[in-house]
């Protein structure tokens, strides 16, 4: 298993990208409508997060201690894939990854930042609403409807990031000569400081 994912597993404490679940079926409808919600969260936060599952709880501690066999074999990404997706807008990417850590079995799905614009609630289901965007909150560590602007400008921030990214590449494909912001803006200030 990479060194990254076992840092993940025995990190200790969930984060606003990091939420550990003890060991569950795949199956069960409760689990798919909560993970299917992270996912959804972890989507509209940067650079993601991760899902563990194999990791108990006791008070604020978090143990590695594995799945059984049948809650692990329930997990494949075509299924956890295609079932997240039926409520995601735009489409949520997900990486299932089936691993052991010292003889003990863990599924993590990774969950990718959105590409291009937020995520949102496609439809509505257990424990999610159509037309919801998700988040995880800053106030404690749950995946939440957007709760404060502070969440909403967070999400915002990236998506305008995102566009401008993408209109500046389709510019230079174009073959349109542009000039980097910090550049631009740095002439202008040393031309408004010719003045004083």
């Amino acid at each position: 298993m990479a060194d990254a994912l076992v840092d993940i597993i025995l990190h200790g404490r969930e984060e606003r990208n990091i939420e550990y679940k003890e060991s569950v079926r795949w199956d069960d409808a409760e689990i798919k409508a909560k993970l299917t919600r992270a996912v959804l969260a972890m989507s509209n936060i940067r650079d993601g997060g991760y899902i563990v599952i194999g990791v108990e709880q006791a008070g604020d501690a978090f143990a590695p201690v594995g799945m059984n066999q049948e809650d692990y074999d329930s997990f494949t990404q075509d299924y956890v894939s295609a079932h997240i997706n039926n409520y995601a807008d735009p489409f949520a990417e997900v990486t299932v990854t089936k691993a052991q850590h010292e003889g003990r079995p863990f599924v993590t799905i990774q969950v990718a930042e959105f590409a291009e614009i937020p995520v949102l609630c496609k439809r509505d289901g257990l424990r999610l609403r159509q037309g919801a965007m998700y988040t995880r909150s800053r106030r404690m560590n749950e995946s939440v409807e957007v709760p404060t602007s502070a969440e909403m400008r967070d999400i915002m921030e990236a998506a305008v990031e995102k566009g401008f990214r993408r209109m500046l590449a389709t510019l230079r494909r174009a073959g349109v000569q542009v000039a980097e912001v910090a550049e631009v803006e740095g002439e202008r200030f040393d031309k408004e400081l010719e003045g004083l």
